[in-house]
């Protein structure tokens, strides 16, 4: 290869579109769509390992086979890490059987792969006879329930320990809201909801008989939720939410108020509040200048904009939290929105942020955006399978997330993972070599030779095996485009149907389940899965010799020679 050659992929179009689609996944974590697909299948999954392996694979293989399957993966990459975070599951152990599975999606329509038409074109040229939309999907759909049940059995226990911390055993999660609560003396956090108006001397009535109420929820004129951290006389409207802790008693009382009523667990409606209601830990640094003074003098709600819940001294809540001076050491239960509290220590070196809740993972912080997100999605969907070129659909998507505001364009450059750029980049010149030297035409007249010219079955499983290997180090279309016309050409010198051999190229392109640049839908998991060139051995060499057996005794059933 000349330079320019050797360094050619990293002005494939590919590469635009793969770091489009990191923007476009970014788009969905910090817009909360991943979470609430993540949800979904946790609800279905109950945290159970399998239940939420198969929708993943399952789902990735329908949806790439109508759209580009490296989308899809990058699409379920922030859905898939979520997923594993909130159940404690090993990411690796889910990662690739949903890269597989976004794999065989070639194998089920025409359009799954760009190199299944390259085979059809040729098969068009021979006989006239194109391949239809489904025409191999009896195929693709049996390899998928292969690769399920490969994964239920047998896959999943081959990628590392059940849990990311090396052990077969639930980590033990950090503390919870409702931990950290009971530590500092709060023994419960209800909701309760308004279901009538509290404004002026009302409301400063209400606010006196109540417990401590942190935050209010209220959804806005156009339908849009708002959380405010509460204070002290604020008006409360029908169908406003309220945040209360204290004790059992105190809860008790309050909710037998006229116009309010208990509306369940703060702990078990967290979606609602996680993403704009928070609370941290935070200690008094031993030479801090506020010593001595006390949040009254501080004016602490009005210069932080947090709301003090508890003070610890000596492992010992504080009975008056305004009037006792504060000393080095003394640890602040804080509540707030998380931009205030991630900034306490920022202004001054008066705080050491100690402690976050679990549940701060679950936070997305432009949650008032998941429809314009998931409007964005869906339109790249929609104009890819239209006819738009992928490519450009996703760099749409991309311009569309940072102009609504649902991502900024300091975090979707941040979001691009140049390793796995430069990995795909790195790869691509490897077909052109190939090809200039003449070794991928010396591969095949070598393996042709070797299975000879006297059984039609034997010449289909070296065309196979010949696809596979070669999708290995070339992209699955250069493969196809090498291998489908020979295959066709085959086929007819011996007198026999081209259609079984074409199919098999074709199933073989999207083989390619032992090698981590095989194929962009898998080379995407490897960096977050930490995956080794070991692990795709593990799983994807007797994977592969399972579907090389479906081939060997499906295909000339369903297509005779």
């Amino acid at each position: 290869l000349s330079p320019a050659e050797a360094v050619a992929g990293f002005g494939a179009t590919i590469i635009i579109m793969v770091a489009g689609l990191f923007v476009v996944g970014e788009m969905l974590e910090r817009t909360g769509v991943a979470r609430t697909v993540g949800d979904q299948i946790l609800k279905y999954g109950r945290g159970q390992e399998v239940r939420l392996m198969v929708p993943l694979c399952v789902g990735a293989a329908v949806l790439g086979s109508v759209m580009s399957s490296t989308a899809v993966v990058a699409i379920f990459i922030p859905i898939v890490l979520r997923i594993a975070r909130d159940s404690g599951i090993n990411p690796a152990r889910l990662l690739l059987p949903m890269a597989f599975g976004a794999l065989i999606s070639g194998m089920l329509t025409l359009i799954g792969t760009p190199g299944n038409l390259a085979v059809s074109d040729a098969l068009r040229d021979a006989t006239g006879q194109p391949l239809g939309f489904f025409s191999f999907t009896i195929i693709g759909v049996t390899i998928l329930v292969l690769t399920v049940l490969f994964f239920v059995f047998i896959g999943r226990h081959l990628l590392g320990p059940l849990t990311a911390n090396g052990t077969d055993q639930p980590r033990r999660s950090d503390r919870s809201f409702a931990d950290m609560f009971r530590i500092h003396g709060l023994d419960r956090a209800e909701i309760m909801r308004i279901e009538k108006s509290f404004a002026g001397s009302a409301a400063r009535d209400l606010t006196a008989i109540a417990p401590r109420i942190l935050s209010r929820w209220r959804r806005g004129p156009r339908g849009t939720p708002h959380v405010t951290l509460f204070s002290i006389g604020m008006d409360l409207q029908r169908d406003d939410l309220v945040v209360v802790t204290g004790s059992e008693a105190d809860l008790a009382r309050f909710a037998r108020t006229p116009g309010v009523a208990p509306a369940g667990s703060f702990y078990d409606d967290m979606n609602r509040w996680i993403d704009t209601l928070g609370i941290m830990e935070v200690m008094i640094h031993p030479e801090a200048g506020i010593r001595g003074s006390t949040l009254a003098d501080l004016a602490f709600r009005e210069n932080y904009g947090l709301e003090v819940l508890d003070i610890l001294r000596d492992a010992r809540p504080v009975a008056d939290i305004q009037t006792t001076p504060l000393r080095g050491s003394d640890r602040l239960l804080v509540a707030g929105p998380w931009s205030r509290l991630d900034g306490i220590n920022a202004a001054t070196r008066d705080f050491v942020i100690l402690e976050e809740p679990a549940e701060r993972a679950r936070s997305v912080p432009n949650s008032s955006k998941l429809w314009i997100a998931i409007i964005i999605l869906f339109g790249m969907i929609a104009v890819s399978i239209g006819g738009l070129s992928i490519t450009i659909a996703v760099i749409l998507a991309a311009i569309a997330a940072v102009m609504s505001g649902t991502i900024s364009a300091s975090q979707a450059y941040r979001s691009i993972r140049l390793d796995t750029l430069v990995l795909i980049a790195g790869m691509l010149p490897l077909s052109t070599a190939l090809d200039k030297t003449g070794g991928g035409d010396m591969i095949v007249t070598a393996l042709l030779q070797m299975a000879g010219n006297d059984s039609p079955r034997a010449v289909m499983m070296a065309l196979f095996f010949l696809t596979m290997s070669l999708s290995w180090i070339l992209s699955n279309t250069a493969t196809l485009v090498l291998v489908g016309p020979i295959a066709v050409s085959a086929a007819l010198s011996m007198g026999v149907s081209p259609v079984p051999m074409a199919i098999a190229v074709l199933i073989a392109g999207s083989a390619g389940f032992a090698s981590p640049v095989s194929s962009p839908v898998v080379t995407l998991v490897v960096s977050p899965g930490s995956y080794r060139f070991a692990d795709f051995l593990k799983v994807g060499v007797p994977l592969t010799l399972g579907i090389a057996t479906i081939a060997f005794f499906i295909i000339p059933v369903v297509f005779p020679f």
